[in-house]
């Protein structure tokens, strides 16, 4: 499972937003409301879904609830996937087992939360963009069933593609932004195929939302001790709604001169620098979560939110919250042009980083 990121990785888990019109009284007599968070992708090994309880008790600290497993883990539940046509017609199912994300590879951030058990609901299936996967959770004491419909994007067969990397077609010029005038910009396209027949929920394409980033790698070079150490920071070009399934932004290159200057900062002594090749990254995802991305940006997320209590939720059910969904990525090195990096070395802007040349 790649580590990304897309914002929606950085999403909160316990506390996501919600379109009811009904408020989550966070003041209630304790109960238990399941949280899910669960984001299928297609070039995933393994996929993950976290299911939890969300700890709110008129009469106990959240605070000491955070603290003790049992207040955020279901002891006797059912999770399923079945996939599902787009017509509608039921396939097959999946049972996903309960694993310890811990023993994954997937340690818990410390902090008030307890760390230990860290569970989740696994399986291994490839995903198959020509199918629905909804996820049910059936919980075995009260007979509840939460559920929610997710479509695939399709990352691996060549469906979401972006033209200005080196090893695609569309790339002929590298990446060039060696001019800072006005108008002057470095353009980055795409586009996503979906499958002919595909439909959810009324559209045609399960890719609505895109997120870019570029990321500059260099190598500092020490004159003095000789020492070489490779760094990076990543250009957030932001997001874009995909238009008739295609995307282009159009960054201007003073943007881009900005960034390199503040991302990479004033050389220190005896330092200078290689600049290496480009990396561009491509994220992609759903309805849904552009749907949370949109109202997160309103109020915002997480205990520094606005509110405590949700204001978008995907999962159906009386007592469930959360997201579930798919996204989609790829990225791949871009060269950066000499004339480029002549410009960086030349323009007052970018001096001061002391680039000496390329890496390649």
């Amino acid at each position: 499972m790649k580590k990304l990121n897309f914002p929606l990785i950085a999403m909160a888990v316990l506390f996501l937003v919600t379109g009811c019109s009904e408020k989550f009284n966070v003041a209630a007599p304790y109960k238990n409301i399941a949280v899910v968070y669960g984001l299928l992708d297609m070039t995933d090994t393994a996929h993950y879904i976290r299911i939890e309880k969300a700890f709110l008790d008129q009469n106990k600290s959240a605070i000491t609830m955070a603290q003790t497993a049992d207040s955020s883990f279901f002891q006797s539940i059912n999770v399923r996937i079945e996939r599902i046509s787009f017509t509608g017609v039921y396939q097959d199912s999946i049972h996903l087992n309960r694993v310890d994300l811990n023993n994954e590879g997937y340690p818990k951030q410390p902090g008030a939360f307890f760390t230990a058990p860290n569970y989740a609901y696994k399986f291994t299936n490839k995903l198959d963009p020509n199918y629905i996967y909804r996820l049910k959770v059936v919980n075995l004491v009260t007979g509840a069933i939460d559920s929610s419909d997710a479509p695939v994007i399709d990352d691996v067969s060549g469906a979401f593609y972006v033209y200005v990397l080196d090893d695609t077609d569309g790339n002929r010029a590298g990446m060039d932004f060696a001019s800072t005038g006005i108008n002057k910009f470095f353009e980055v396209q795409g586009h996503y195929t979906p499958a002919g027949n595909f439909l959810f929920e009324g559209a045609t394409s399960p890719a609505i939302i895109v997120q870019t980033y570029i990321r500059f790698i260099w190598v500092d070079s020490n004159n003095v001790t000789k020492v070489k150490t490779t760094d990076s920071f990543d250009f957030n070009a932001g997001f874009q709604n995909l238009s008739y399934n295609n995307y282009d932004y159009q960054i201007s290159d003073l943007n881009l001169y900005s960034a390199v200057a503040a991302g990479m900062g004033v050389a220190p002594a005896n330092v200078y620098r290689l600049l290496d090749r480009a990396k561009v990254l491509v994220y992609m995802s759903t309805a849904d979560f552009s749907t949370y991305q949109q109202a997160s940006a309103t109020q915002g997320t997480g205990l520094t939110g606005s509110e405590i209590e949700p204001i978008y939720t995907n999962i159906k059910g009386a007592n469930a919250l959360g997201l579930y969904t798919s996204r989609g990525y790829q990225s791949g090195k871009i060269t950066i042009t000499l004339n480029t990096i002549d410009s960086l070395m030349q323009n007052p802007l970018t001096q001061p980083l002391r680039i000496s040349g390329t890496a390649y």
